[in-house]
C-alpha cells in the first residue's frame, strides 16, 4: 500500500473514530492524551471482526501476537490507538497487560474522582476543589505536613480553632472556648499551641484535600480546596460533645460566608449512644445550618459498629423479656440506653437484675418500673442479694423528648462476678443501645428454662447517632478500598478481604425511626493518607509496615476514611456549581451511586445505602453517565453532530413529551408531540453534549452533540 492509501486511511479512521463513541478502555483513552508517551509500544487485546483488525494494525504499526476467537493480541504505539479505535468492525479495545498499582491512587480511582480531576468528557474541564471551603472537624490537623501547604510553603489552611486549648486573647467569638489560628499565625510560626490529638484529624484531612505534594500518588479529593479544621474535646459527656459540634459546623460555615465560597464539612467522629433518629436539638441546630443558604453540606462516618452487637429490640408482647449486660474491667460501670415513641414505650415496665453466671442463679432484682415514674427524675438503688449483701447501686432516670422517652439506667457492680439483667414486661418495644449487653456463651433452655425468654443483641441499627441520622446529612459507610500495598521498605503487605466488599466494621442502619441509613458507601478500609509527622520516627522503628512508600503517608481505614472521600467528591461538585443547595447535592450523590456484584441490586439497603458512590456521575449527572454507550436503536437521529434541526424518529413508539438536558442533567428544553417523529430546532442551544429523554412506557433516552 503505497504511502498516499495510507494517509487518506489514516485520516479517515481519524473521522470515523471522532463521530462514533471510543471502544478505546478508560486507560487506553488516557494514555492516547500523554504526548510523551505516542511512539511507546502497548499490549493490547482487540475484540471485533477479525479479518479488519489483521488488516489495520499492521499498517498502523503494531504487531498481532495471538488470536482467540473474535479477540486478537497484538503491540501497537500508543500513537496508533486513536486511528485504531476507528476501524469499522472493533468493538472494544483493552490493554492486554495490567500495571498492579500499590499506593493512594485506588481511592481516587473507585470512587472516580481522577477521571474528574483530569476533565475527562463530557466534562467541560478538571475539578480539584478551587475557590470551595473544606471544613474538617476531627482531632486536628498537622499543618506542618506539606500536603497542606501550597507550592511556596504556605499554609492552605485558613483557619485551626482548637477546643483542647483553654480559653485566652484569641478564642473565637461568640463561643468564648478554646483558641483560634489564622493562616497568618501558621506561616508566622504562632500555631503550635496546637497539635493533633491522636492524627485521626490528619489522616482524614489528607484523604478529603490533600494536595499530594509530597507524593502525587497520595492526592486527595479536592486538593486546590482551602481549608478549615477545627479541633473536638472529646473528654465531654455526649450531650456537651455534640454541642460543640455544632458550634464548630457553625463556626466554619460563618468563616465560609465571610469569603462567599461554598462549603463542605467532613466530621468522621460520632457517639453511639442517643435516640438514632436525627430529632435531639443539637442535629436540628446543625439541619438549621445546612438549610440556611446554599453552598453548604455537611458529611459524616456512619461508625465504625457494624460486627458489634450494639443494638437489641425488645417486643415483650405482654410477657417479660431480659438481656444479660456484664461489666468489663476498663469501664466505670454499665450503661443502658432504651429509646421509644411515647405511644410505644409508655405501657412497658422495666427493672434491673442480677444473676450468677456460674449456675444462672437468679440473686436479686429491682422494684418494676415505668418511664413516667422516672420523668425527670435521677434515682439510684442499691441491689441487694436476697440475703442481704449490696451487690451493685443502679442510677435510673428517664426523660420525655418530643414524641419520644429515653430510659437509662447505670449500673456500678460491687465486683465483675454477676450477670444483669436488662427486664423489659408489658405490651410496646423499645430499641436499646449498650456496648455491655452478652450475645454469646448462653445456657441451654434444658439447664437453664429462662433462657427462653433472653433477648438477643443484633447487629442492626448500629449506626452512630445524632447528626448522622438525619436526613440533611449525608452519612457515609465503607468497603474494603484495597487489599494490599507496598510498605516504606518495598515490602508487600496484603490481607485476606476483598476489594470492593462491604467493610465487617461498617455500621449499618435503618435510624430508630425507621428511614435508610447509611445514604452511600465510599472506600473506606486500608486507605493511605497523611501521617502525622511528629509519630513518623515512631512507626519507622516499629510499624513501619504501617507507612507507604516515602514515609509521610499512612494506612487507615473505616468510616472515617470514606467519608471524607465522599466530603472531597461534592467540593468538586461546589466547584462547579456554587450555590448548589442541600437537597441537590444529597440526591446526586445518592442517585447517582453505582451498583455492582458486591452491593446487587436491591437499593437502597441498610447495609450500602444507595450504592458506591461516584465522582464523576455526580459531576455530570446520573442520568447523563447512565445512558448506555451506543444510541438506543429504536431512536433515529440525525445529522449528529447538529448545529439547528434535529431530525427524531422514535420508530413507531407514540412520544408525548421530549426533554432535553445538558451533561449536569439539568432541563434546559422541553418539547410537547404526540406522534413518533419531531424535527426539534435546536439553534437556541450552546454547542456542546446534550442529552434527549422522551416520556413513555418505555425508557427512550440517547445523546447528540451540538455544533
Amino acid at each position: 500500500m503505497n504511502r498516499f492509501i495510507k494517509l487518506l486511511l489514516l485520516v479517515l479512521l481519524t473521522l470515523q473514530s471522532a463521530a462514533q463513541t471510543t471502544p478505546l478502555s478508560y486507560r487506553l483513552a488516557r494514555l492516547t492524551q500523554d504526548e510523551s508517551k505516542q511512539s511507546t509500544p502497548v499490549s493490547i487485546l482487540v475484540k471485533g471482526n477479525p479479518t479488519a483488525i489483521k488488516e489495520a494494525i499492521p499498517q498502523l504499526g503494531g504487531k498481532i501476537k495471538q488470536q482467540s476467537g473474535l479477540i486478537i493480541s497484538a503491540i501497537v504505539p500508543v500513537s496508533a490507538l486513536k486511528y485504531l479505535s476507528g476501524t469499522p468492525g472493533i468493538e472494544r479495545i483493552e490493554e492486554g497487560k495490567m500495571e498492579i498499582r500499590q499506593l493512594n491512587d485506588r481511592m481516587l480511582v473507585n470512587n472516580k474522582i481522577d477521571l474528574v480531576h483530569q476533565g475527562i468528557s463530557p466534562l467541560p474541564q478538571g475539578y480539584n476543589g478551587e475557590g470551595v471551603v473544606m471544613g474538617i472537624i476531627d482531632t486536628g490537623i498537622d499543618f506542618t505536613h506539606p500536603d497542606f501547604k501550597d507550592s511556596t510553603g504556605q499554609t492552605r489552611i485558613l483557619w485551626i480553632w482548637d477546643h483542647m486549648l483553654s480559653s485566652s486573647t484569641n478564642s473565637p467569638l461568640p463561643y468564648n472556648y478554646g483558641q483560634e489560628f489564622s493562616a497568618a499565625d501558621i506561616n508566622a510560626g504562632n500555631a503550635n499551641a496546637h497539635i493533633d490529638q491522636t492524627a485521626h484529624g490528619t489522616h482524614v484531612a489528607g484523604i478529603a484535600a490533600g494536595n499530594g505534594q509530597t507524593n502525587s500518588i497520595f492526592t486527595g479529593a479536592a486538593p486546590k480546596a482551602e481549608i478549615i479544621a477545627v479541633s473536638l474535646d472529646f473528654n465531654q459527656a455526649d450531650d456537651t460533645w455534640l454541642s460543640s459540634v455544632a458550634d464548630a459546623v457553625e463556626y466554619i460555615f460563618h468563616k465560609a460566608d465571610s469569603l462567599n465560597k461554598p462549603c463542605v464539612i467532613n466530621i468522621s467522629a460520632g457517639t453511639y449512644f442517643g435516640s438514632h433518629d436525627g430529632e435531639d436539638l443539637q442535629a436540628q441546630y446543625i439541619d438549621n445550618l445546612i438549610t440556611a443558604k446554599n453552598g453548604r453540606m455537611v458529611v459524616a462516618s456512619a461508625g465504625n459498629a457494624g460486627n458489634y452487637p450494639l443494638h437489641l429490640q425488645q417486643n415483650p408482647a405482654g410477657d417479660t423479656t431480659f438481656t444479660w449486660f456484664r461489666k468489663y474491667s476498663s469501664t466505670a460501670g454499665i450503661y443502658i440506653e432504651y429509646w421509644g415513641d411515647t405511644t410505644n414505650i409508655s405501657s412497658m415496665r422495666f427493672a434491673i437484675g442480677a444473676d450468677a453466671p456460674a449456675t444462672f442463679s437468679d440473686r436479686a432484682q429491682t422494684q418494676f418500673t415505668t418511664v413516667a415514674a422516672n420523668n425527670g427524675i435521677l434515682s439510684t438503688d442499691t441491689l441487694k442479694s436476697y440475703g442481704g449483701d449490696q451487690i451493685a447501686l443502679v442510677q435510673r432516670y428517664s426523660q420525655i423528648v418530643g414524641a419520644k422517652y429515653s430510659m437509662i439506667f447505670f449500673i456500678v457492680p460491687d465486683s465483675n462476678t454477676y450477670y444483669f439483667r436488662g427486664i423489659t414486661s408489658g405490651l410496646g418495644k423499645t430499641d436499646c443501645w449498650s456496648f455491655d449487653m452478652i450475645n454469646s456463651g448462653l445456657p441451654t433452655a434444658s439447664l437453664y428454662p429462662a433462657i427462653t425468654k433472653y433477648k438477643l443483641p443484633d447487629f442492626d441499627q448500629t449506626i452512630c447517632s445524632s447528626f448522622q441520622c438525619s436526613e440533611k446529612v449525608l452519612t457515609v459507610g465503607q468497603y474494603v478500598n484495597r487489599n494490599n500495598y507496598i510498605d516504606v521498605n518495598n515490602t508487600l503487605v496484603t490481607f485476606t478481604t476483598t476489594e470492593g466488599a462491604i467493610a465487617a466494621s461498617s455500621s449499618m442502619g435503618p435510624t430508630r425511626d425507621g428511614r435508610i441509613k447509611p445514604d452511600v458507601t465510599s472506600t473506606g478500609e486500608v486507605t493511605m493518607s497523611c501521617l502525622k509527622l511528629s509519630s513518623q520516627a515512631w512507626f519507622l522503628a516499629n510499624q513501619p509496615f504501617k507507612l507507604a512508600q516515602g514515609g509521610m503517608h499512612i494506612r487507615d481505614g473505616g468510616t472515617s476514611s470514606s467519608a471524607p472521600a465522599v466530603a472531597g467528591i461534592i467540593a468538586l461538585y461546589l466547584q462547579s456549581n456554587p450555590v448548589a443547595g442541600w437537597q441537590d447535592i444529597r440526591n446526586r450523590v445518592m442517585l447517582c451511586a453505582v451498583q455492582d456484584n458486591f452491593t446487587g441490586t436491591t437499593i437502597p439497603n441498610n447495609t450500602w445505602g444507595y450504592g458506591k458512590a461516584d465522582a464523576m456521575k455526580v459531576l455530570t449527572g446520573c442520568n447523563a453517565l447512565s445512558v448506555r454507550e451506543t444510541t438506543d436503536r429504536r431512536i433515529s437521529i440525525f445529522p449528529n453532530p447538529a448545529s439547528s434541526l434535529l431530525n427524531v424518529d422514535f420508530g413507531g413508539i407514540r412520544i408525548k413529551t421530549i426533554k432535553i438536558m445538558n451533561i449536569l442533567a439539568q432541563e434546559v428544553k422541553s418539547y410537547t408531540l404526540n406522534d413518533d417523529k419531531i424535527v426539534l430546532d435546536i439553534s437556541a442551544l450552546p454547542a456542546g453534549f446534550y442529552i434527549l429523554s422522551a416520556d413513555s412506557h418505555q425508557e427512550l433516552t440517547t445523546r447528540f452533540t451540538k455544533e
